[in-house]
């Protein structure tokens, strides 16, 4: 049970999340707001996932030298869906094994491509984050905050592409330092740095660079599109709400939690609208539990397609993704085992 603390740390944090998100919401409430809600802006809703997801694909085909599209999409809502029902965001080395299995495109490749996906992300929701809060009247204090985060961000961005600019020599100078550091093969890490700067050459190729920032552009015009439609359900709707509630959300959904964000993303949602613009907790709850939980569902379908099209079993793909992470982690305890016996044997 010790081995698997994150797992129980992420559910605990849920269940408080889940708990502060319903308390004092009355059931009957509850109830009517879902009842009174207009599902037809749902279809628009829905349509800018799919959409969403198509650009989603195309980012990260991109990010790899565009191995085939469908063989992308499919292994990416195998990985999203993954994501939904499995701790530790398994889903990552998921969607990663598809590719490397159904492409010419090496595992290792696909995951240096998933963390590019990911630092284009995180940097565009703390930039948002910065513009809504010039948007939306908040307390001095909270503005200055994020400014000083989407600040951090971009610079640490920025350094990072500078240290992949210049990976030919930071890999000498990585080289030089590991090897004089006990009990670590060098080797193995200047390797994984090699692989992880594999998806980053983009930075090199300034078209390339400009494809994927368009395109992460509108991956996040969608991901509002989505909130903004879902929210036309229950309530006016406008881009502060929304752009809002998109930024709180994926930010909570960083916290370790159970699958899919459970409580923490419905949470972060509610307290974005009923804080600063005093959205009663029915219906910002309602809409919450809805925009989450359908964008979850249609995800875990969209895997269970995947996994039919690209012909993988369920069982295979999570048991090399558990694999995959684990082995990571035991590498390090495994070449210091090594080291050992070998000290031992020349005694």
């Amino acid at each position: 049970m010790t081995k698997n603390w994150k797992m129980w740390l992420g559910i605990a944090i849920s269940a408080v999340a889940l708990y502060l998100t319903l308390r004092g919401i009355r059931f009957d409430e509850f109830t009517g707001t879902l009842a009174r809600a207009q599902i037809a802006w749902l279809i628009p809703a829905i349509l800018s996932l799919l959409i969403t997801l198509l650009l989603r694909a195309l980012r990260w085909a991109g990010l790899m030298d565009y191995p085939p599209f469908w063989t992308t999409f499919h292994a990416m809502n195998v990985g999203y869906m993954l994501n939904m029902i499995l701790p530790f965001r398994l889903g990552e080395f998921g969607r990663a094994y598809v590719i490397g299995e159904r492409t010419p495109v090496r595992m290792t490749r696909a995951l240096s491509a998933v963390v590019v996906e990911r630092t284009l992300d995180l940097a565009s929701v703390v930039i948002m984050f910065a513009i809504f809060t010039l948007l939306i009247p908040m307390p001095p204090e909270f503005s200055r905050a994020a400014m000083i985060g989407a600040i951090l961000v971009v610079a640490l961005v920025l350094a990072f592409a500078l240290v992949i600019w210049q990976s030919d020599r930071v890999e000498m100078l990585l080289t030089r330092v590991f090897q004089h550091v006990p009990r670590l093969d060098a080797q193995v890490w200047v390797r994984r740095f090699r692989d992880l700067c594999d998806g980053f050459q983009i930075i090199r190729v300034p078209r390339k660079l400009a494809a994927a920032l368009l395109t992460t552009a509108l991956v996040w015009i969608g991901t509002l599109a989505v909130a903004y439609f879902t929210m036309m359900a229950f309530l006016p709707a406008s881009l502060e709400k929304t752009g809002l509630v998109v930024v709180f959300a994926n930010l909570g959904g960083a916290l370790p939690s159970a699958p899919g964000g459970l409580g923490v993303v419905q949470f972060f949602a509610k307290q974005s609208l009923v804080i600063p613009f005093n959205v009663p907790e029915d219906v910002a709850v309602a809409f919450a539990f809805v925009w989450s939980l359908f964008q979850q569902f249609l995800l875990i379908i969209l895997g269970v397609i995947g996994l039919v099209r690209v012909g993988l079993s369920f069982s295979n793909v999570t048991s090399t993704a558990s694999g995959r992470q684990a082995s990571g982690r035991q590498a390090s305890g495994q070449q210091s085992e090594a080291a050992s016996q070998r000290a031992g044997s020349g005694k």
